[in-house]
């Protein structure tokens, strides 16, 4: 395979994006009753080329780090055996490879797990841990006779809407398959079962199989992990929806220190300011800040407190209002709920509470937060 560095292809596809837009604009910047010039139409074709070209080497280079998962569930002696297909990231040299947790779920029941590289090497792979709170598992093969790139982590912070992405996956079992889109939106929450949702919203095809898989940035480094679709038909008509590479890489740091995500507890069940007009039989958001003595929508309503928590033991009531976690204001419950979450069990922290219009300072420490089958609730 033809070896480029990243900075290579980055400069390649902005140099002919550049001269073909400079190109196209020119050829439009004209009365709307004229067309192109023969040159003109032979300038912009010629840019054409090099900017498909520059996909192609992304496509290319990061084809190597993306792997086809094939689950088996039974063996031939049971009476129900089933099999699945569906996608993962390498993402050491150590053989750990990155799906979505949903890909390798058997449901307790006894399965084998077989990955595929882009060069036709197999290799049996096991778990070292999930976390289904978030879709996202860590396997590990044994990284003898397979050749191992390691994906290159972006800041999906960093991510604009409107950037270009391609995604590579295993649609429908065709392995190393390739689509290309934009970023539609940033964090975006769908209606799953996880509660810990941080997704980046793309229109590159996302089709079942494609779990697992990666979304890049034309720089060929992980923005995403694609995780799901939104449509009436689950096909590639809907929206297509990846876990942010910064949400998947401090979980895949985790299940490789510890084989599971260990996150901080406070204890409470945050409410969002339009939530707590319905619950609360209030007309208008203007009347609910009056109430509060604010000026603006700051922050997260404690509607429940869990009995023996932190927040309990601290003195959090039902109704109060939380400002800010450790220094940082507070935009909504998402927002809390990773706040919390990414503090390590044990830390002290500090909250700004508002109650009866008055602000209240409190010093907390965590706890770890125990593990709960959010399937199990009702949606």
């Amino acid at each position: 395979m033809k070896t480029w560095s990243r900075a290579s292809l980055v400069a390649l596809f902005l140099a002919a994006g550049v001269t073909a837009g400079i190109s196209l604009g020119r050829a439009l910047d004209r009365e709307p009753n004229l067309v192109a010039s023969a040159s003109e139409r032979t300038a912009i074709a010629g840019d054409l080329p090099a900017i498909q070209d520059s996909l192609a080497a992304v496509a290319e280079a990061v084809g190597p780090s993306v792997v086809h998962i094939t689950t088996h569930v039974g063996s031939q002696g049971d009476a129900v055996q089933s099999q699945g297909v569906g996608a993962g990231v390498v993402v050491s040299t150590k053989g750990h490879i990155l799906t979505n947790y949903h890909v390798v779920d058997a449901g307790g029941r006894k399965q084998t797990l077989l990955v595929r590289f882009s060069d036709g090497h197999e290799a049996p792979a096991k778990i070292v841990g999930t976390d289904s709170e978030t879709d996202l598992a860590l396997l590990k093969i044994d990284p003898k006779g397979a050749t191992l790139v390691p994906i290159v982590y972006a800041d999906s912070d960093k991510v604009r809407v409107g950037h270009l992405c391609l995604a590579l996956g295993s649609p429908f079992g065709f392995s190393n398959s390739v689509t290309f889109g934009i970023v539609s939106a940033k964090h975006r929450r769908a209606q799953l079962a996880q509660p810990y949702q941080d997704f980046l919203q793309t229109d590159a095809s996302i089709n079942p199989g494609n779990s697992g898989g990666a979304l890049f940035n034309i720089r060929g480094e992980l923005i995403g992990i694609n995780s799901a679709i939104v449509s009436e038909t689950r096909g590639s008509d809907g929206v297509g929806f990846a876990i942010s590479s910064n949400l998947v890489k401090m979980v895949s740091d985790q299940l490789l220190q510890h084989g599971r995500v260990r996150r901080g507890f406070l204890g409470i069940q945050p409410m969002d300011f339009d939530q707590t007009l319905a619950e609360y039989g209030i007309k208008s958001m203007g009347e609910l800040l009056d109430e509060l003595g604010l000026k603006e929508q700051r922050g997260v309503f404690v509607y429940r407190v869990e009995p023996e928590s932190p927040a309990a033991k601290a003195g959090l009531k039902k109704g109060d209002v939380v400002i800010e976690f450790n220094g940082k204001p507070v935009a909504g419950q998402s927002d809390m709920f990773f706040k919390v979450a990414e503090v390590t069990p044990g830390t002290e922290v500090s909250l700004k509470v508002l109650r009866d219009k008055k602000q209240r300072d409190l010093k907390i420490a965590l706890v770890e937060r125990p593990p709960v089958d959010f399937r199990l609730r009702p949606r």
